[in-house]
């Protein structure tokens, strides 16, 4: 069941955060169109989300020994999601013309929007790695793993949302819908409490003599 849960936890962080990727071109058009511009601050905004969480969540997982910080990462980034709808299109309404109509504007449109949920979220693999393993003999096995059943997520997230969220829902539905599902788990991480195990250190090779 815990292995279970944690590996849950990563596959709809995933699907949240690549969703939010294809939702966010959506979201910057009224203001930006839809140029390869715009497609490239929004790559270029995941990428360094993406290095900055996992920067940033090894660091808080060095500090922990429980599910907690995972739990409150996952609680803001869906407070994110639920209050882009509100302020999402006014800030990009509110940047006025100079910048709207620069090459920049729309990188500074989706570092705004998107940097603070997209990096809580990429923060979220390195925590669940401390929380999974067991054995630092079968670590890379390990987070391997993890980092595949991720990897699924955002797939999923991408195809997921651009051929069927998009055709039956409003962006406004589901961002709030996503910020529900991340807001509950969070709620359940930070209800349910998981420690982290004791890892063994693995058996140092002794040379021959």
């Amino acid at each position: 069941m815990r292995i279970f849960t944690l590996y849950l936890t990563s596959i709809i962080c995933g699907f949240c955060m690549m969703a939010l990727e294809i939702l966010g071109g959506r979201l910057l058009q009224p203001v930006f169109g839809s140029s390869i511009d715009v497609w490239a601050a929004i790559i270029s905004v995941f990428i360094l989300s993406l290095s900055i969480g996992y920067v940033l969540g090894g660091r808080i997982a060095d500090r922990s020994r429980s599910n907690m910080p995972l739990a409150w990462m996952i609680l803001i980034a869906g407070a994110f999601y639920c209050m882009m709808c509100w302020y999402g299109l006014r800030f990009s309404n509110s940047l006025g013309e100079q910048i709207q109509t620069a090459r920049w504007g729309v990188l500074l449109g989706a570092l705004v929007l998107f940097l603070p949920p997209s990096l809580l979220l990429g923060s979220v693999s390195p925590m669940l790695v401390k929380l999974v393993f067991t054995n630092a003999a079968h670590v890379g096995r390990t987070t391997g793993t993890l980092y595949a059943i991720g990897s699924l997520g955002n797939v999923l997230g991408i195809l997921v949302t651009d051929y069927l969220l998009l055709e039956h829902f409003e962006l406004t539905t589901n961002l709030l819908a996503m910020g529900a599902i991340l807001g509950a788990l969070g709620l359940f991480h930070l209800f349910t409490r998981i420690e982290a195990s004791i890892v063994a250190p693995a058996e140092p090779l002794v040379a021959a003599t």
